[in-house]
């Protein structure tokens, strides 16, 4: 069983998810039984794969006897496995000691590429510490080896099926890279490390000659994943441009919420990549004035270790004094900067100090704890408003959800205003709405011109590339100025796209993602779509579609003569 809602894997038995609380249809559940759905079709799709191995299992089998050899074994599947499920991969397949997973079916995600790193680290983690225990015990240490790839595979979207789910060139690379690599180390493709995004740190092994390959192929060696803040990913660096109105919204926002003594909500949405972080960044950075309020802020993650509150905490605690405890005694100082000095509000942080604070975990009941954070963000916002921002907020857990519409409902801290930027998926309703577009084409130029000056080269002037990006910043960067080279050199940056290219493996990702997330027939008509071009009318669909409905009906009769055939 799947959660509906971070998509973790979960036991059959479970009524709610582990992770993030959602519940779920357990066998107690007395639901109508769903209708049969049409088997999943082949279809075409960017995913990461991964293969690890053992390095001298041969060996193994001459120290250990069948039974331990296999009891062995089955631990190690199981520890590389959990680090594979905890990241939202697929373990397709174990062939011999080698295990095969995919980031990528059944649901693409545009940080497949990451997730899969994040596994390949974890993995060695994980084995690291199932060594110590083997050693203990059996005086053996077992070694891994591990190759990742990114690329288009043609993909089954059924995760259960009997048969592969994945075929093409970028397994047989994914499986040479790992052959080539030694003994715990972890080789990763050109494409995985562009689309892993800048904080990956790997080293270039140089070309390698794989086996089927007639072309040499780069490789890195990976090192280390770093953090995944939108500040490390995106070019935070170039000129913010535009986004005039948009800011004033910001100010409307905090002003009416200071102006009413009451807490206020602000919903910021758009597509990925259109700017929603950089405006609320510029807005907490450069409009607040100085000392015009205090802010924190938190981040949405779909995977990691981490509490179902955990942005909430990052958030809060950003607006509280530092201290070694949250409940210890207030100085002078942290008294003029609004830090508990009551009895209530030292109350409150001792309860919320116990759990939520620590790690975004809830160790008090909802109510309790809600009440408790109204208490504390009051306080907080007694000299200077509270701003609190949540990015990613379409990823948000369900109880985060229901906690903040508790705090911004009517019995809420006053002066607290809380905004939450995310896609317009899931959002929900709030009392102000703030929708981000594409750029206008005269800023999106200005921005082009600047990334290019970054990177000291001559402003790009390609009607075709700006048409292309579409106003979106994110795309504009991927398209326009490449992507770095682990050394760090600017100059060693890949060039520009072609306007008419192969789009960046991390613009590959990000559509990927949003064509998978739509239902069936959606996905069907914007295949059919494809086939046409960038402008179709209605009528040429119609047409399009009955000639694939022609075809397919005349290929199910020949495959049925042909079976009939004696």
């Amino acid at each position: 069983m799947i959660c509906p809602s971070c998509r973790q894997d979960l036991p059959a038995t479970a009524r709610f998810c582990s992770s993030c609380g959602t519940p779920c249809a357990g066998p107690a559940a007395a639901a109508p039984p769903a209708p049969v759905a049409p088997p999943p079709e082949d279809e075409r799709k960017p995913v990461t794969v991964l293969f690890c191995d053992l390095v001298g299992s041969t060996a193994l089998s001459g120290v250990l006897d069948p039974e331990t050899l296999r009891t062995v074994t089955l631990r190690y599947f199981e520890a590389m496995s959990a680090q594979i499920v905890a990241r939202g991969g697929t373990p397709e397949k174990f062939i011999g000691d080698a295990v095969m997973a995919v980031f990528g079916v059944p649901v693409v995600r545009e940080d497949d590429a990451r997730r899969a790193l994040a596994a390949a680290l974890g993995m060695r983690r994980a084995l690291d510490a199932l060594n110590e225990e083997l050693e203990a015990s059996l005086g053996i240490r077992l070694t891994t080896r591990v190759g990742v790839n990114t690329g288009q595979v043609v993909a089954g979207s059924d995760a259960t099926a009997r048969q592969a789910l994945v075929s093409g060139e970028v397994v047989n690379i994914a499986a040479r890279l790992e052959q080539n690599a030694g003994p715990g180390e972890i080789l990763i493709g050109p494409q995985t490390l562009l689309a892993a995004g800048p904080t990956v740190k790997a080293v270039p092994t140089g070309p390698l000659q794989l086996k089927g390959k007639r072309e040499s192929v780069e490789a890195y060696r990976l090192l280390a994943l770093g953090a995944d803040d939108p500040e490390l990913l995106r070019r935070f660096d170039a000129p913010f441009v535009g986004r005039a109105e948009e800011l004033r919204c910001l100010d409307r926002a905090l002003e009416e919420t200071v102006r009413d003594d009451r807490p206020g909500l602000l919903r910021v949405t758009g597509e990925a990549g259109i700017g929603k972080t950089r405006l609320v960044r510029e807005w907490l950075t450069h409009h607040g004035g100085e000392g015009a309020f205090r802010y924190g802020a938190g981040r949405c993650r779909t995977y990691g270790d981490h509490g179902t509150l955990a942005p909430l905490a990052e958030a809060v605690r950003s607006l509280l004094p530092q201290t070694d405890d949250p409940a210890d005694p207030p100085t002078d100082a942290q008294t003029h900067t609004g830090a508990p000095h009551d009895d209530a509000t030292a109350d409150a942080m001792a309860l919320l100090s116990g759990g939520l604070l620590r790690d975004g975990t809830p160790n008090a009941p909802f109510e309790d704890m809600c009440a408790a954070l109204t208490v504390v963000l009051k306080r907080a916002a007694r000299t200077r408003p509270a701003v609190l921002v949540f990015d990613d907020w379409h990823a948000a857990a369900p109880l985060l959800v229901r906690t903040v519409e508790r705090l911004t409902g009517d019995a809420g801290p006053a002066r607290t205003l809380v905004i939450c930027a995310g896609r317009p998926d899931g959002m929900p309703e709030g009392r102000a709405h703030l929708h981000l577009s594409g750029l206008p084409r005269a800023d999106a130029a200005r921005l082009a011109a600047g990334l290019a000056r970054l990177d000291g080269r001559p402003a790009p002037a390609d009607e075709r590339l700006l048409a292309r990006a579409e106003g979106n910043p994110l795309y504009l960067e991927q398209l326009l100025v490449g992507e770095q080279l682990p050394d760090g050199d600017g100059s060693a940056a890949t060039p520009a796209s072609d306007p008419d290219g192969e789009l960046p493996p991390t613009l590959q990702a990000l559509l990927g993602a949003r064509i998978g997330a739509l239902a069936r027939p959606e996905r069907g008509v914007v295949d059919l779509a494809a086939v046409i071009g960038r402008e179709f009318a209605a009528a040429e669909l119609v047409r399009l579609e009955r000639s694939v409905r022609l075809e397919q009906s005349v290929r199910t009769a020949d495959r049925a003569r042909a079976t009939a055939a004696p």
